[in-house]
Order: structure tokens, then sequence, then C-alpha cells
């Protein structure tokens, strides 16, 4: 190579060094309690784990619900406790509107006498570090979806109890909260009736991916089966539209959203005996498209929150069944912009976080 051009070679090889270095799943933390069953949100640089079951005491099945909230902080690869939980909750969602979030249903245990689910809304402030009881769910139901559009938070789908078979189906149904009202409003249902959804929010419309259906057809008989369909509503003119499905069978899966994009990850391979998967799919609305992205460290159920560009995979339960308290990180490469319009630098994330 020519002199002249010699220091080029070295900034490319600089670059390369750089972008390597950030490439691929670390881990970068432990869970400081060792948890499942829980909702997970982001504000600001923080993600909180709320509520759940602490595995260590889940010998039989039989914990019960945590009110719990542990804070990590992404900058600082520090955990921190915040204040519990008004009501004690297992598998709630949760959903961020400004600086608040919001928690929504889910269940607690009563010995011998099974789970009992909640209607229960509370919201948590991340700046006062206090808890509020807001206006309850509408609907009793489980295993729903939630997304946060224009102000308004959107409760999807779900299972509730139908009394004339004392069993829980599927339902469609779509209810929105007004978190300055502390109002509820019912919105056009889900064209597929289906729980335990993946639900992510791109560019002001919500995306309702994969999810289990259980129907009553027939006197006393139910259809019960996974599904790869998604569908996207447009709050805006309160309509569906159903879009191409999933390009794998899987269920039980993760989902975050990053620069335009939907990250699935995880879960069970439908097609292949409930095969735990380091699958990582990306999806892309606006073209309906789909690519394969850099494989999890391993299979696992988990569940994954994003602060700023990077995804987190906060814990997850393995091939074996066992649970692990390892939280790994991807650094996408994406930085949000700030209030002035500025990117974020990303030379002070180079270096991983538990170095």
């Amino acid at each position: 190579m020519f002199p002249k051009y010699r220091h080029f070679q070295w900034i490319f090889t600089l670059l390369f060094l750089v972008a390597n270095s950030a490439a691929g799943w670390h881990q970068v933390s432990e869970l400081p309690t060792l948890r499942v069953a829980k909702a997970a949100a982001t504000v600001g640089d923080n993600i909180y784990l709320i509520g759940g079951i602490n595995e260590d005491e889940n010998l039989g099945g039989g914990a019960p619900a945590l009110s719990r909230v542990d804070v990590y902080d992404a900058l600082t690869n520090t955990w921190h406790r915040a204040a519990d939980m008004l009501t004690p909750r297992i598998a709630p969602q949760a959903a961020v509107f400004s600086s608040d979030i919001y928690v929504f249903g889910g269940y607690n245990r009563m010995a011998f006498r099974g789970e009992f689910y909640k209607k229960i809304v509370e919201m948590y402030d991340t700046r006062t570090d206090t808890w509020v009881k807001k206006r309850d769910m509408p609907t009793l139901r489980r295993n729903f979806g939630t997304a946060v559009v224009d102000g308004k938070i959107y409760v999807i789908g779900g299972s509730v109890h139908d009394k004339k078979f004392g069993k829980q189906v599927s339902t469609g149904l779509v209810e929105a909260y007004d978190p300055l009202t502390d109002r509820w409003e019912k919105r056009a249902n889900m064209p597929t009736k289906r729980g335990r959804i993946n639900v992510a929010v791109v560019d002001g419309k919500i995306y309702v991916i994969g999810g289990h259906i259980l129907l009553q057809q027939g006197l006393g008989h139910f259809v019960d089966r996974f599904s790869k369909r998604i569908e996207e509503y447009n709050p805006k003119t309160n309509q569906w539209r159903k879009l191409r499905d999933m390009p794998n069978f899987k269920y039980a899966f993760t989902t975050v959203v990053v620069d335009h994009e939907i990250y699935t990850m995880g879960g069970y391979d439908m097609d292949d005996s409930l095969k735990r998967l380091d699958l990582v799919e990306v999806y892309n609305p606006k073209f309906n498209k789909w690519r394969p992205s850099e494989p999890m460290l391993t299979p696992k159920l988990t569940v994954a929150a994003v602060a700023n560009g990077k995804i987190y995979l906060l814990g997850g339960r393995g091939e074996s069944g066992r649970f692990s308290p390892i939280v790994e990180a991807y650094d996408t490469g994406f930085r949000a912009v700030d209030a002035k319009g500025k990117v974020s630098t990303r030379w002070g994330e180079l270096k991983k976080t538990n170095e």
C-alpha cells in the first residue's frame, strides 16, 4: 500500500474492531431476584421489573405473588430497589405513559384455592417513587397485551371466563385507557380472538403477533391451537387489517421495538416438540418483511426491554427448565434522538458494561 494511504488502513482497521466489539449478545449482569412471570418497563435509562414469582420459593408451584420492584440502570450497570407495588401480582402487564408506569391485571395465589385474577390498575411515578391506584379495567381478563399510542393505553385480546362452560376462552376485545382522565372506552375488536400475544407499536400503529386461540365450538367442544397471525391496528381509524403470517411457528417469544423494527426473541418452536429457541427474527412493518438477526446466547423463554438502542434479556428459563438470572444485552447501534434533535454518541458505549 502506498505510504500516503497507509493512515486510511489504520482508520478502517479501527472502525472494524470498534464495530465488532459491540456486535453480538453479551452477559452484562444478573437479576437481584430470581423472578418469573414479571412485567418489564423502561423509562429513560432505567428498566423496571415488577411483580411476578420468586423462583427460589416456587418449588411445587406455590410461591406467592411479589410486589417487589427492581430497577436496572443501563448506564451504570447497577441495580436498586424501588417502592413496592401496592398489590402483589403474578403476570401483570405494564405500559409507560410519559415517565409513569401503569400496571394492569395479573393474579395472586391463595393456598388450596387456586389463582385469582384481578382488574386492578396501579400507576408508578418514577419521579417520586410512589404508587397510586387507578380505575379498574372494565373487563376481567388474563394473558392480554398492552400498547401505548398518542396518549392512550390499549388493552388487547387475552382470555375471559365463559360462564356457561366454566372455562377460559379467547377474546378479541380492545379497550383503551386514557391516563389523563382515568377513563376507559371500547375500541374495534381484534379480528382474531387470541391470548398470550405479543404487541408492538411502530409509527403509531399497533401490531399483534402470534398467540394462543381457545374457542368454544359446539356443545362442550373447544378448539385449542396456536397462531402465526399478524394483525395491524390503526388507532386513528379504529380499523384492523391482516398481514402476512410469521415465517416460523413459534410461541411464548418476547418482543421489543428498535428503530421502527420489531425484534422477536426466544420462545418455543411449535414445529419441534416445544424446543426452546435462541432465534432472533426482525420484522419491518413498512415493507412487511422479516430478516434474521444475531441469535441469543442460549435458547430460552425470557422477557426483554430496550434502553438507548440496546436490547436486554432479563433472565429466562432454558431447555432443562432451570431458571437463569443472566441479563444479556445486544447493541443494535440505534441511538434515540434527544429533545434538541441531536443523536447521542455511541463512543462511550463501546466498552462492555461488565468490565
